[in-house]
């Protein structure tokens, strides 16, 4: 996923930085990267919740913008430029497209708790 490299080099770090970061090993993105595979859903989950200033959508299907303030940026540009077009439509679609990229997060983070809780339970009952 080349958008995982595109990030990297936004935090100014290496892939492989980017998989410590977020608890992987190494080599787990490294190596979707070069072979060109998948990587794991709870992968990209773990580097949406570190990184939540860029989109999920982003993240998953390359739509929408990179970052979630670019939105609101872009918008503000606009508005100072005198080109206020229905501005109040222009900053509803902006602000759903932020709660969507919430929402999303808000499930992964739940997904997360839900995965945590059963893993507790189990080390709880010793397995």
């Amino acid at each position: 996923m080349k958008r995982i490299k595109e990030i990297a080099n936004q935090e100014g770090v290496s892939v492989t930085a980017l998989e410590a970061s977020i608890g992987a090993s190494k080599g787990v993105f490294s190596r979707a990267l070069a072979n060109g595979t998948d990587i794991q859903s709870k992968w990209l989950v773990k580097l949406a919740e570190n990184y939540p200033q860029y989109s999920p959508q982003w993240l998953l299907t390359g739509e929408g913008e990179m970052r979630k303030a670019d939105v609101l940026r872009d918008l503000e540009e606009k508005y100072a430029s005198g080109h206020s077009t229905d501005l109040t439509n222009e900053l509803i679609k902006a602000l759903k497209k932020v709660i969507s990229s919430q929402e999303t997060t808000i499930q992964s983070q739940a997904a997360t708790i839900t995965a945590l809780q059963k893993r507790i339970g189990e080390l709880e009952n010793g397995k």
